[in-house]
Formats: structure tokens, sequence, C-alpha cells
């Protein structure tokens, strides 16, 4: 090995070249043995502590799950445990409701019926066909309890923006809103409630209207007994002189001493809004209403005023609204003005321009109810037959559209269109088609061009939030949650199927199993314990002579053999169930422990409680694993210090061998340097002797 060091005259390699010793390698072996001597055994004691603190600690683990089902024990959790069962319905085996016990529920058997469940509202509002379009509409509404302010520049998926901001922080309005799209090019605002119960979304609406015009709230007109009789004679009562209305943004022309109600509903709908005419039957009594879409204000007519309060109009409810769907041709008369029941079909017209209605021609009009059965029929042109005609066979109660039990009506409106209403509120497959065959032969052709949905159906209540009602031994209970806590003592319902007339059977009884389960799972930790122990007993294992280990033990065992004369016949464990075998492990019998547990509880209980097995067995572990003098604890700290103490000591001794293993390399080098220099002094002497023999020869 060559090593380097520096000199006056320059660097010079040595390592045992000039001495020709190997002083390194006998450096490197006394730098060994010194370190074997001093270091290796302080670091060999290190590491044997910290293989006993690690045992310590996973002791210090199994101690702690000792210490904890003891606890249970003695604290008597395990003993007053309830279970709570409910039978299936008897009528339809579905399982109507879950529940469970607390320490505090009480014995005893219930008859339950689940009347109805909580569910949270979720309202629906007008169809739209952009929702990133400016609604045009201003003013303010509350949800819940908040209010919301809409301006004429808002979109609907603005105002889903403003609903959904208020319901964040700390006083959230627990309602959201979201924009769906029910098909292509309809868009609609879906309000709803995060939490069950009848308060639902808590929507008012302000004076403006807003909420009537989004199509989430009516406008309703009193029933009156008839939909074809003027309101006037209707009412049996002196109207208000002809006037307006506006509907949204719409005016209306009304005359109640000569219009319907049905009247009055096609001038909505011709004027391009939403109104239905909805039945009421009382005592088999059958009357009628008015439900418009949108806010029903006053015009500046002098009667206006006095026409909405002769209707009655007035904030409704969220009705469902019925699917309406119109021509998309106008029909005229022979003179171009606008056709009515009256017109022959040979007379039709639409935009000044005849329709080609010929006697003879055949009439073919099909499609489907608002429950999607089919309507199909046909019939040939007379001379006399008018728009009437084509109404009675649309609306026939055998085989057109009236017939089935979802029937629609079919009318000619004011505006000339001919419009065909569900009869019933909600989704609808309703759907029209009218083709006209020439007697003269050629293609059919379609008479009515594009028959589209003018008002959507749909409900305005997609879900009518409510509360939950339940039947508990007769006593009927109503719950905003479908999770009932408070109707019987420590019991909670869970409340999942409705079924009315189904009572079922709800058991509350102590839960043996798990009491029987608390006992296992301490003998299971004291086993643990004990295995632990047995395995630190094998030759090489940390704690194998501790005596320290043996003394837990010993008084965790003791523990075991605690006598409790308030038990009464169970005052020993092994009276229970309760024996320690030859290895020294626990065995729990479960018969002759459920037995006892069924002959007398509170002894058991007493046997393992706060004088009985479980205080001691707290006691003893509490000793072994307090965080600060507990024997097990001290032990550990015991270890930290001692290696703490070594540790300083082995840094020591290292710095010692490697400050010997230095001064050794120095003096060593320092030899090397001079036998160089003696090796060079000796070269040139040599070279100066053999000069002076040359120079004599």
């Amino acid at each position: 090995m060559a090593t380097s060091i520096s000199s006056s005259s320059g660097t010079i390699n040595i390592g045992g070249l000039a001495s020709g010793v190997q002083w390194r390698d006998l450096v490197d072996q006394l730098a060994a043995v010194e370190t074997a001597q001093t270091v290796t055994p302080l670091q060999t004691q290190v590491s044997t502590a910290e293989k006993r603190k690690t045992a310590w600690n996973s002791l210090s683990a199994l101690v702690t799950k000792l210490q904890d089902s003891g606890n249970a024990l003695k604290l008597g959790s395990a003993f007053t445990t309830f279970a709570a069962s409910a039978s299936p319905s008897s009528q339809t085996n579905r399982t109507l409701l879950t529940s469970t016990a607390n320490a505090s529920a009480l014995p005893g058997s219930y008859r339950v019926e689940v009347v109805d469940l909580a569910r949270a509202e979720k309202l629906s509002g007008a169809v739209v066909s952009d929702s990133a379009v400016a609604m045009g509409l201003a003013g303010a509404f509350n949800v819940g309890g908040q209010a919301v302010t809409v301006e004429a520049t808002d979109t609907l998926d603005g105002i889903r923006d403003k609903i959904n901001s208020l319901n964040t922080g700390g006083t959230p309005t627990k309602v959201s809103a979201s924009v769906i799209t029910s098909a292509a090019g309809q868009k609609r605002l879906v309000i709803s409630s995060d939490a069950a119960g009848s308060t639902g979304t808590g929507l008012v609406d302000g004076t403006e209207g807003v909420l009537k015009d989004l199509g989430f709230m009516d406008t309703q007109s009193r029933a009156v007994p008839s939909i074809s009789l003027a309101v006037a004679a209707a009412l049996g009562v002196t109207m208000p002189p002809p006037s307006s209305i506006r509907v949204g943004t719409t005016t209306i022309s009304i005359d109640l001493s000569v219009d319907s109600i049905s009247i009055i509903v096609a001038k909505i709908r011709a004027a391009g809004g939403q109104a239905e005419i909805q039945k009421d039957t009382v005592g088999g009594v059958p009357s009628y209403r008015m439900s418009i879409g949108g806010n029903v204000t006053a015009t500046a007519d002098a009667n206006s005023t006095s026409t909405i309060a002769a209707l009655g109009l007035s904030s409704g409810a969220q009705t469902s609204v019925q699917q309406v769907i119109a021509s998309g041709l106008a029909f005229q008369d022979a003179t171009n003005n606008v056709a009515d029941g009256a017109t022959r079909l040979t007379d039709l017209r639409s935009g000044g321009a005849s329709l080609g209605v010929n006697v003879g021609d055949t009439m073919t009009f099909s499609g489907l109810r608002g429950d999607g059965t089919t309507v199909t029929m046909s019939f040939v042109v007379g001379g006399a037959d008018t728009l009437q005609t084509l109404l009675s066979k649309l609306n026939d109660a055998t085989t057109g559209f009236g017939s089935g039990t979802r029937p629609a009506l079919a009318s000619i409106d004011p505006d000339g269109k001919l419009r065909m209403s569900d009869s019933v509120g909600g989704d609808s497959r309703l759907r029209l088609a009218l083709t006209l065959s020439p007697a003269a032969g050629g293609a059919p052709a379609a008479l009515l061009g594009s028959i589209s949905a003018e008002t959507v159906g749909r409900s305005r209540a997609m879900v009518k939030g409510s509360d939950a009602q339940v039947r508990v031994d007769g006593v009927l209970m109503t719950r905003s949650s479908n999770t009932i806590s408070d109707a019987l003592q420590g019991v909670t319902l869970n409340l999942l199927q409705s079924e009315v007339g189904s009572e079922v059977d709800l058991t509350v009884t102590r839960d043996l199993e798990a009491a029987v389960k608390g006992v296992k799972d301490f003998a299971t930790a004291f086993n643990d314990v004990v295995t632990f122990a047995a395995g630190q007993q094998l030759a090489g294992q940390p704690l194998q002579s501790s005596t320290t280990l043996r003394r837990i033990l010993s008084s965790f065992t003791q523990s075991l053999r605690t006598e409790v004369t308030a038990a009464g016949n169970y005052s020993r464990g092994t009276l229970v169930g309760f024996t320690l075998n030859r290895a020294g492990t626990l065995e729990v019998n479960d018969t002759t422990l459920r037995t006892a547990m069924g002959a007398n509880l509170s002894g058991v209980q007493a046997l393992f409680g706060t004088t009985g097995i479980g205080n001691a067995m707290e006691a003893a572990t509490t000793f072994a694993s307090r965080s600060v003098d507990g024997t097990i604890t001290t032990a550990i700290s015991s270890i930290t210090d001692s290696n703490s103490r070594l540790t300083r000591r082995i840094t020591d001794a290292q710095s010692r061998v490697d400050a010997r293993r230095t001064a050794m390399v120095a003096r060593f080098t320092s030899m090397e340097l001079a036998i160089s220099r003696l090796q060079a002094q000796g070269n040139s002497l040599t070279s100066a002797m053999s000069g002076l023999t040359s120079s004599s020869n």
C-alpha cells in the first residue's frame, strides 16, 4: 500500500516502501483488537437491552388489552347490553324496519306499524329550452328561510347557483338546486330539501310571483260546477264588466258573463301560457277549477282586480301539470278568419291557403294516450262534416282518445290551433298524428303540420316532503326522520318500508350473548399475556430470567381467584365456568356461563364487577402499566436510561480507538519519512564514491 506524505522537498510515496514493513495492516489489526475489547461489548449490551425493551413494549400492549376487557367487566357494560329485533311483515314478508337498543332500554315486546316514511321534498319548475338564457324575471322568494333575489338578467343556471350559495357556511338552508335535462331542449330547475320531513324546501313566493313564473307554484281559481257554463252563470252571481288579467307578461281579455273556465283556459293557451282544468269530486259531486302556470296580476283596466277576485285566483300548491300538445297549423275558415267548431272541413285553410280537404277523403289519426296506450281511427270526410266532427271523433269515449283509464281531450282554441290535453298531470306520453288521404289517390299528407308538446307534463312535487308516521302499540307518532330514537326508551327504530295495516313484533331483550362475549374477550386477553410470558421462558428470549415478568403474571393470576360473597351462589369464577387449566390459561364453559346468567345475572355481574374479578384485574394491570411508575413502565425507562449511558460510553471508547489509530499512523509515517531520507543520503554517497573511483582510474 502506498501513502502520500509531504516534505520540504516534495511529495514522497510511502507505506512500507521505504521500511519494507506493512504497518497499515498492523494499525488496522491493533484498532480492531481495541474495538473488540472496549466498544463491541458495550454495543452488545445495548442490543440485548433493546430486545428486552421491545419485549416489554409487546407485553405492555397485551396488558392494555387485558386492562380494557377487565374494565368492561368491572363497569358492567358487557352485562347491560340489550338487543332489539323486529319480525318481517306477516302479510308480505318484507322487512319494514330494523332496530337497535342501548344500555338504557327496557325489556319488553311491542307491536309496531309503519304507516308512512319520511321523505325529502323535491320540486320541479317549468320547462325551458335553454338554461343559459336570461329569464327576464325580477323579484325575490325565500328558500329554507333565506331570501333569493332574482334579476332580469339571471338565467336558470344563475338562479340555481344563487340557491346553492345559500346552502353553505354556518347557517345553510339545507336546500339544493340543480338543472336537469328531461329531453332534448327541455331544461328544468329542480329544488330539493337535503333533509326529510314535511318542512321541505320552505319555498315562499314574494309579491312579484317569481316562483309562479318559474313554474314551482300555480295560481288556482275557485271551484265551479261546470266547465262549459259562463263563470257568472256557474257561480250564480253578478260579474264585473269585461276586463283583462295578466298571466306572466301576457294580457288575457276576459268577460265572465260569457266566458266559461274552458274558454279562459283556451285563451291563456292560445296566448302561449300554461293553464288546465282540474277536477275534484266530493261526496260524488264533481267540481272544476283552473290551474294557471305563472303569476296572475291585475292590468290597468278598471275591473281587472274585481275579475281576479271574482275568479278567486290565488296561489295554489305544487299541483301536477297536464301535458298539452298543439298543432303546428292554425286553422282558418273559408274567409281566412280563425276557424271554430262550426267550420266545415272542406273549407279549412291555413295561412290563407286551402288545406285541400275534399269530400270522400280519408282522415286518419293515431297516437298515444298519456299512459302509452295506442289510438288509431279513420273516417271519410262528408260534405257536412265540421271541425266539431273531427273533435267528436278524437274525443270519442269508445274508440278515440276519450276512452281508456287516462283519456285526453281535444279542442279548437281561439287561435285556431287544435290542442289536446292529458287528463292526468305528470310525465306523459301523449302523442297525435293526423293524415289526409285524398279520395282521388296520392300519398297521404300531414294535416295538422308538426304536432309538439306545448306544455310538458310534469309533477311540480316530484317527491312530496312528508314526516314519518309510526304506530307503537296503537299510539301514532309523527317524526321528521326515518330514524326514530325517542319512541321507546333506549331503542332506535330505522324505518325502511311502510305497510299500512301490518303490525310487526318488536322484542327488546337483554343481550346475554354480548355478556358471554365480554367474558370470553377477557379470557382471550389474559391468555395472550400467559402465552407471551411462556414464550419468554424459552432459552435465548429477552425476558427469560425476568423475575419482574413472573411477578406481573402472578398478580394477574391471583386476580382471577377473587371471591365475591355478594355474588351469592356465584362467588368464584369456577362456579360460572371460568377456570384456570394446568397450563395457566383460562377456559370458559359457555353452557355453564349462560346457565349462571340465566339464573342470576346480577350475581354473575357482581362476580366480575366493582368488587370482583374485573376490578381486581383492572387494579393489577394498572399497577403494571401506569405511565409514571408502573412495573412495565419502570422496566422500560430503566433500559432507556441504561442504554443512554452505554451509548455515551461507546462514543467515548470509539473516540479513544480513533485517537490511538491516528497517533500510530502519524508515528509510522514519520518512520517511513526518516528511512526514506536515509536511503536518499546513502544513494548520494554511493554515487559520489563511484565518481571518485572513476577519476582515479
